[in-house]
């Protein structure tokens, strides 16, 4: 009994060495760990810079629409394919990809009703779609075709026109907000800047007036097809912004 009595004891005693020696360690390591460094605050400044131009629309997209109408929907569709095809025949000598571009349209036929349901006739629509840089060019080919009248002229900028355009206001945008945050950090003491993020965007300037990209021109449908088209260019803004944040460097 008396011996039993020892051992637990001494088990004990072992158990509170070891408790104490782990607490003695925890102290003496809490002790030599340094103070985390607090890092000063960023200096961040916003900044945005504006690059605009202001370009004349240099191409030009033609709607041709030609109507047709009878009781046999297959003459209706046949007229319509003959007019069509004329006008392909006529203006594909001038294709020139890039430059003076021809596309058929929508083609449709659909029934005409009469007062009690019934299906009286049929009437036929089919467009062709001229497109060119040379705006006199295409109102000139555009012109006297039979059978078609002009529905409708949009005129735009070129790809090529606009992709050039963008690039430069992209380089101009970017090299205004260069020169802003070179002036920020003067102003602030600060020795240079670096960049934390930026943004790039193309933005219709306020006030521009028509809507990027389009410039339409209804024609009533009574048009004559004879008549000359309104092909005077407008003018259309392009705006490229940067925007983004910097870091001042003490």
């Amino acid at each position: 009994m008396m011996r039993s009595q020892i051992l637990r004891a001494l088990s004990a005693a072992r158990r509170l060495m070891a408790a104490v020696g782990l607490a003695a360690l925890s102290c003496t390591a809490a002790a030599t760990t340094p103070n985390p460094v607090v890092e000063p605050a960023a200096r961040v400044v916003h900044l945005q810079a504006q690059a605009e131009r202001r370009l004349p629309h240099d191409w030009a997209v033609v709607t041709l629409v030609a109507h047709q109408q009878g009781s046999e929907a297959a003459a209706v569709q046949a007229q319509l394919r003959q007019t069509v095809q004329l006008a392909l025949t006529s203006l594909r000598a001038h294709q020139q990809p890039g430059d003076f571009e021809v596309s058929s349209g929508s083609f449709v036929v659909q029934p005409r009703y009469g007062r009690e349901g019934q299906i009286v006739g049929w009437l036929g629509s089919a467009e062709l779609r001229v497109q060119g840089r040379d705006l006199a060019r295409v109102a000139a080919l555009t012109q006297g075709l039979p059978g078609l009248a002009v529905g409708a002229v949009r005129l735009e900028l070129a790809r090529e026109t606009r992709r050039e355009a963008e690039s430069a206001l992209r380089q101009q945008a970017i090299e205004a907000f260069r020169q802003q945050a070179d002036e920020v950090a003067r102003a602030f003491g600060a020795r240079g800047w670096v960049l934390r993020e930026a943004h790039v965007s193309l933005a219709r300037p306020a006030g521009a007036g028509e809507p990027v990209g389009l410039r339409t021109l209804a024609l009533p449908a009574s048009a004559e097809s004879g008549a000359a088209l309104p092909l005077e260019p407008g003018l259309e803004w392009l705006q490229v912004t940067v925007s983004g944040s910097i870091t001042l460097q003490p």
